[in-house]
């Protein structure tokens, strides 16, 4: 029964090294890598239904693996947008002293949950059903074309967050994911609307154009990391790989790209690509519409 599962854990989203997923022997003779390759076509299966639908930003999401959508809605409709997010934010409870480093646990509340990333604070507020943003953002005819075409997935309004960032001190309390990572081994998606105007205080979002698209130098660094990682007690077992510039530049892509953005902007990324969070002022804030869609890597029908 436990090799059976060992087995079955292969075939699914799990991205942290244990288990056979961990063996050293196994990743040796490829195990990570093919796990890689394997998704990728699982992905293309899952989009080629859609090859038809928003053509131009489908074609600059394969190239790039990140898309930025300026004056995604109507005037009118961002400044009601703007004017709930901004007051659903107000009534929130204060955020929980955190003394944690690295990833916490979510703290819920009776409107969302907080989470840190060492002296980051992310906070969540859920959207309610008869709100502006629910019925002009979530439910827009475009950004429900725009997760079939790019994700291959039905939009879903339990993804959505309200979501405003705060920036920590990084020097008493570092968030790593301001480091260069990717989130797992196969594509996962993330979008942010931006309610704000984002500049560099506020520790714009970065990604590594084109770092999302499997190449050969790319899979022998995985192949080197998944060994390295499986053969001893490494630090990071937790799949999400951390990047150096030397590490991207043998692979070939480029350094992350700083994405500051007037609100009303839309952002899409493919976050298998390697990626960080800009570092913001001590203090700042980022406010956007988030959220998060991770389809089963090996099941490729609308996931």
């Amino acid at each position: 029964m436990k090799l059976i599962k060992e087995i079955l854990a292969i075939f699914s989203n799990q991205k942290s090294f244990d288990g056979i997923i961990g063996n050293r022997i196994a990743n040796r003779f490829g195990l990570h890598v093919f796990r890689i390759v394997l998704s990728d076509g699982v992905c293309f299966l899952r989009t080629l239904p859609f090859f038809f639908i928003e053509r131009k930003a489908r074609k600059s999401f394969a190239k790039n693996g990140v898309i930025i959508i300026e004056n995604f809605l109507e005037h009118n409709d961002f400044c009601q947008i703007q004017k709930e997010a901004h007051q659903r934010l107000a009534a929130l409870p204060p955020p929980p002293v955190n003394n944690q480093q690295g990833f916490g646990e979510k703290k819920f509340h009776d409107q969302g949950f907080d989470r840190y990333d060492g002296g980051t604070v992310n906070r969540f507020a859920d959207i309610k059903e008869n709100s502006a943003t629910m019925k002009l953002l979530v439910k827009n005819p475009r950004l429900s074309r725009l997760t079939l075409a790019l994700f291959g997935q039905f939009n879903r309004k339990s993804k959505y967050y309200i979501y405003e960032l705060r920036h920590g001190d990084e020097s008493i309390n570092p968030d790593i994911q301001k480091q260069i990572h990717k989130d797992t081994f196969h594509h996962t998606y993330k979008f942010w609307y931006f309610i704000d105007e984002v500049t560099d205080e506020q520790g714009p979002f970065a990604y590594s154009l084109g770092s999302q698209r499997s190449t050969i130098s790319n899979l022998l660094w995985e192949y080197r990391m998944s060994c390295t990682v499986s053969a001893s007690e490494h630090p990071n077992r937790g799949g999400s790989f951390r990047a150096s510039a030397a590490d991207l530049q043998e692979m070939q892509y480029p350094l992350p790209s700083s994405f500051k953005v007037p609100a009303n902007t839309l952002v899409i990324a493919d976050t298998r690509g390697f990626h960080c969070r800009g570092n913001g002022l001590m203090g700042s804030r980022r406010l956007s519409i988030y959220a998060n869609f991770r389809p089963l890597a090996f099941l490729p029908f609308l996931s």
